[in-house]
């Protein structure tokens, strides 16, 4: 069995579009109390790594001027 596949590119942007679609899914009562741990841990890991990814850019920025 041959698979092809193209190679994706996650961008800072659509991780922003991840964490605001968590928020909006919250709001509206989409998970169960029980998976909501879940929910917030991987909310948590995304706006960790956007924080560290916007130093980055902020840095990279700054380096380049």
């Amino acid at each position: 069995v041959n698979i092809c596949m193209e190679t994706v590119q996650l961008t800072v942007s659509d991780i922003k579009d991840i964490q605001t679609l968590l928020e909006a899914a919250c709001a509206r009562g989409t998970w169960k109390a029980s998976e909501m741990y879940t929910v917030g841990l991987t909310y948590n890991k995304l706006s960790a790594f956007l924080v560290q990814a916007e130093a980055q850019l902020a840095a990279q920025k700054t380096q380049g001027e």
